[in-house]
């Protein structure tokens, strides 16, 4: 047994030699056991089958040697196995044994306890070919559905969640705050899903290469127990992208304000429960809190009279008479938005201009005097190159009565070829051989996993 990082304690290793030297004494079979923290190389069979041939590990005449590698901070273990011994230890056989007996103790940092469990099993095997034929079936029934019985559920459930939370967010959206108002559909729950399996399916290979570059094998990021959390986090990402997604729609279904953060507080009312799925979205809820604070002064009248009707402006036609073709564009820009007050009495028309969300990308027309003056851009007089600099100028334009005001000429800089550079290196560390062997080899005999 080799344990030069001192992983498992020494009676720990103590029991496992008198399990080493009662196989080798009752069957003639020659067992080995390296536990270390890191090996030099990126594939775990490779330094494992080197080990095995060079130690020599069984009988020259009989091959029937076995290996078992633990690499602690790769989380992987590896048996390798001679011709001789395949018959018992098949690699089916030796993958339940890792999965069943070392995988559980390890996951709970239990070395000692999971080496120990292996090899009394590996024992059992060996010493009585009755009980290893008890043993083999004992080890089918365990099934890849019954062993992972609970991260399946848990998968199951993460989807049929995220499901049922995209379709009741589409009906929110088309029967609860949009009914009989438009005929379009709502975008279907296939675009969400797809966004969130990206964004998982990212995730997980820029984890890839950060675990990678760190020393510890990549497969532990594929594991079995990490199957339930990535479908969690893409179903959460899923409902993020559709409940934005439903904002959004609402918000371009009105065109009066009031209607529109009336329909907003309805979709969040009626989505607030499912949002437990994707916490992430609760900061749409908190945008459209901000924003209606903000807006409590815009709906009230310009006086105090109580003569004043406030005209809804999704009852009027987009092309109202009471705004002229400057205040219109400013709102198909959205620079500005406008309310229209109508006066019960007399009825007399007052409109009232706000800022609009677009309102900081434009300025006041020197000409026509609406809220419409873009913000300065270079119009391209001369291209610039890599090897000289170039000349344009700068100017400002009115999107609605295309008045230009020119700023003068400016230089562009030359182009600049952008250049990379990487590096890498690494570092490792293994075992020493303990104790002499017969001279057997392995023929590729193995299993192994991660956890």
């Amino acid at each position: 047994m080799s344990n030069p990082d001192g992983i498992i304690s020494s009676s720990t290793m103590d029991s496992l030699n008198r399990m080493a030297v009662q196989i080798e004494k009752q069957s003639s079979a020659e067992v080995a056991i390296v536990i270390i923290n890191d090996f030099y190389g990126q594939d775990d069979f490779e330094y494992a089958l080197e080990v095995f041939n060079t130690w020599g590990i069984g009988k020259d005449a009989n091959d029937n040697g076995i290996l078992l590698l633990i690499a602690r901070d790769r989380r992987i273990y590896r048996f390798i196995t001679g011709y001789g011994v395949e018959g018992l230890l098949p690699d089916a056989l030796l993958k339940r044994i890792g999965e069943n007996y070392l995988v559980p103790y390890f996951k709970e940092n239990d070395y000692d306890g999971g080496v120990l469990a292996a090899m009394n099993v590996i024992r059992e095997v060996l010493l009585s070919p009755e009980g290893a034929e008890e043993l083999r079936a004992k080890l089918r029934e365990q099934s890849f559905f019954v062993r992972h019985q609970s991260n399946l559920i848990f998968s199951l459930l993460a989807i049929l969640l995220t499901y049922g939370v995209l379709r009741w967010n589409t009906h929110v959206v088309e029967k609860k705050v949009l009914a009989g108002k438009r005929n379009v559909k709502f975008s279907s729950i296939f675009q969400p899903l797809a966004g969130g399996c990206g964004c998982v399916l990212l995730i997980l290979f820029i984890s890839i290469f950060v675990v990678g570059f760190s020393g510890v094998d990549p497969k532990i990021l594929v594991d079995m127990d990490w199957i339930p959390w990535y479908l969690t986090l893409g179903g959460s990402l899923a409902v993020l992208v559709k409940y934005n997604q439903g904002a959004t729609y609402i918000k371009k279904s009105f065109r009066d304000e009031k209607n529109r953060l009336n329909g907003l507080a309805e979709y969040h009312r009626q989505m607030i429960i499912p949002l437990i799925l994707s916490p992430l979205a609760l900061f749409s809820v908190m945008a459209y809190s901000k924003r209606k604070k903000e807006m409590s002064s815009r709906f009230l009248p310009p006086d105090n009279s109580g003569d004043w009707l406030r005209l809804d402006r999704d009852e009027l036609r987009k092309k109202t008479k009471h705004l002229n073709q400057g205040q219109l564009r400013e709102e198909r820009e959205l620079s500005r938005s406008y309310e229209i007050w109508e006066k019960k009495t007399t009825g007399e028309i007052k409109v009232v201009a706000w800022k609009g969300i677009l309102g900081k990308d434009f300025s006041e027309c020197p000409k026509c005097g609406y809220q419409t003056f873009e913000k300065p851009a270079v119009k391209t007089i001369k291209a610039a190159t890599y090897k000289v600099s170039g000349t344009g100028e700068k100017i400002q334009k009115c999107v609605n009565c295309s008045f230009v005001l020119s700023l003068g000429e400016v230089i562009i800089p030359k182009k600049i070829k952008s250049s990379s550079s990487s590096s890498g290196g690494g570092s490792s560390s293994g075992g020493s051989r303990s104790g002499s062997f017969g001279g057997g080899s392995s023929g590729g005999g193995a299993a192994g996993g991660s956890w």
